[in-house]
C-alpha cells in the first residue's frame, strides 16, 4: 500500500469561526491524508469550533522575518537554492506589482511562504494547497517555485472577484484549481483561457448530510425564522429586522433567531428594540456548530438579504439550512440560483426590499404545502450535490495524482 500523500493545506489564519466550510474538509482530509495547516497568521479568535481542536497541534504559524525560525530558512534557502529564491521574489515583484496594496503584503509573507517551502522539504511534504486564491495561493505558489513541490489553490468569492491580481498566473502554475460553483469556474477559465478545462474543477463545499438532516415538519407557531451571518451591512440583518416589524403590525406569530457577530450587533439591538420585536427576535451572538445545527433543524424557514456587491458563489449557511428541510428566503447574487431556483427550491426577492421580504414569508406562513414543497426540493438538490464525502473524494484523487515524486 502506497504512504498517504503529506498535505499542507495554507490559510490566511486558522482556526477561523467564519470558515466552518473550510474547517469540515480539514478535518475530513486528517483522516486520510498526513495533513499539516499553515496558518500565515495567528488566531485570535475566541470561539473555536470542535472540529478544529484537534488540528491545532498540526498547525504552524511562524512570526514574521523578525524570528530565528524565519529568519534561519531564509538564510538555509539563500545557502542552497539560490536561483529557486530569486525567481520566486523576482516572479512576486512581477506580479504584483500594478497593485501596490497586494504587493506590500505579499512581500510581508514571502520569509513565511520561505519557510513553508524549508519546512516542507525537509519534512517530505506531497502537496501544497491554499485554501483560498489571495494571499494563501501567493504563498503556496512560493513556497512550490522555491521547495519543487506541486501546489493548488481554492477559489471561492471575494478573492476571485474583487482583486484579480495575479490571479492569472496563479491558475497557470497551479497543478489543479478547484472552486464551488459552476460560474465561479467559468469565471477562472476566462482569466486563463489557455489551461486545460479539467484542470479547474467544480467541488461543491460539502456538508455532513447526516448531521443536519431532520425529518419534514409542518411550520407551528410561533413560525421559526433563522438567520446566520456575519453581522456587515452587506448580510441584509436590517432589512429582515424592518420585514419582521412589518410582519408583527400584520398579526403573524413568529420567532426569529439571528446568529452572528459583528460591527452591527449594537445597532441591530438598538433597531430591535425600537420596533418593539424584543420579544419575537433574538440575538444568539457567535455559535459552535454543535448549538448552530439544532437551530436549522427547528427553523421553518431561513433567509439571508444578502447584498450582491459583496456575495459570490452559493453560501455556506442556505447549504446547510436546505440540508436541514427549512424552506430559503434569499436574493439574487452570484451563484445562489445553481441551488435555489424561485419558486422550485426557494424564493427570492429583492436585496434592499423588506416588503417583497415580508410577503415571502407570510406566504409560506400561509401556505404549509408551498413551504414543505419548496424545502424537500432543496434538501434533494442538496443531497444530490453538496455531499462531503464526495467532496473530500475529490480532492484526495487529486492530490495522489499529482504528489511530487
Amino acid at each position: 500500500m502506497s504512504p498517504r500523500p503529506k498535505v499542507v493545506v495554507v490559510l490566511s489564519k486558522f482556526p477561523c469561526y467564519d470558515e466552518v466550510f473550510l474547517l469540515r474538509e480539514l478535518a475530513a482530509f486528517a483522516q486520510r491524508l498526513d495533513l499539516h495547516v499553515f496558518s500565515l497568521r495567528r488566531s485570535r479568535d475566541t470561539v473555536v469550533h470542535d472540529q478544529a481542536r484537534p488540528l491545532l497541534a498540526r498547525t504552524l504559524s511562524p512570526p514574521y522575518l523578525f524570528s530565528r525560525r524565519v529568519l534561519g530558512a531564509q538564510l538555509a534557502t539563500l545557502g542552497t537554492r539560490p536561483r529557486a529564491y530569486l525567481r520566486a521574489l523576482g516572479r512576486l515583484l512581477r506580479g504584483n506589482l500594478r497593485s501596490p496594496l497586494s504587493l506590500l503584503k505579499n512581500l510581508a509573507f514571502f520569509p513565511k511562504a520561505i519557510y513553508l517551502a524549508h519546512w516542507a522539504r525537509g519534512e517530505g511534504v506531497s502537496h501544497l494547497h491554499a485554501g483560498w486564491a489571495t494571499y494563501p495561493a501567493s504563498a503556496a505558489m512560493v513556497a512550490s517555485t522555491v521547495a519543487g513541490i506541486p501546489f493548488s489553490f481554492s477559489g471561492h468569492a471575494h478573492d476571485i472577484y474583487l482583486d484579480t491580481t495575479e490571479l492569472a498566473e496563479k491558475i497557470r502554475r497551479a497543478s489543479f484549481v478547484t472552486t464551488c460553483t459552476e460560474g465561479n469556474r467559468e469565471h477562472l477559465q476566462r482569466l486563463a483561457p489557455e489551461v486545460p478545462p479539467q484542470r479547474i474543477a467544480v467541488l461543491h463545499h460539502g456538508i455532513s448530510l447526516p448531521d443536519f438532516d431532520a425529518p419534514p415538519r409542518p411550520a407551528g407557531r410561533p413560525l421559526e425564522l433563522l438567520s446566520v451571518g456575519t453581522l456587515y451591512p452587506h448580510k441584509g440583518f436590517t432589512h429582515l429586522v424592518d420585514a419582521l416589524h412589518l410582519l408583527e403590525r400584520q398579526g403573524l406569530d413568529f420567532r426569529c433567531t439571528l446568529v452572528g457577530e459583528g460591527p452591527l450587533r449594537s445597532a441591530l439591538a438598538a433597531q430591535v428594540r425600537r420596533l418593539g420585536l424584543a420579544a419575537r427576535v433574538v440575538l444568539a451572538g457567535a455559535l459552535e456548530q454543535a448549538e448552530l445545527v439544532p437551530l436549522y433543524r427547528r427553523a421553518a424557514v431561513f433567509v439571508l438579504m444578502a447584498q450582491a456587491e459583496w456575495h459570490w458563489g452559493i453560501p455556506n449557511v442556505i447549504i446547510e439550512a436546505l440540508a436541514a428541510r427549512a424552506a430559503v428566503i434569499t436574493t439574487r447574487f452570484g451563484s445562489v440560483e445553481e441551488l435555489v431556483r424561485h419558486g422550485e427550491s426557494g424564493l427570492l426577492v429583492p436585496a434592499r426590499d423588506p416588503v417583497a421580504l415580508a410577503h415571502a414569508i407570510s406566504s409560506l406562513a400561509a401556505d404549509d404545502d408551498l413551504r414543505q414543497r419548496l424545502a424537500e426540493a432543496g434538501h434533494r438538490r442538496v443531497v444530490e450535490g453538496f455531499d462531503l464525502q464526495e467532496t473530500v473524494h475529490g480532492y484526495l484523487e487529486r492530490f495522489r495524482s499529482r504528489a511530487s515524486p
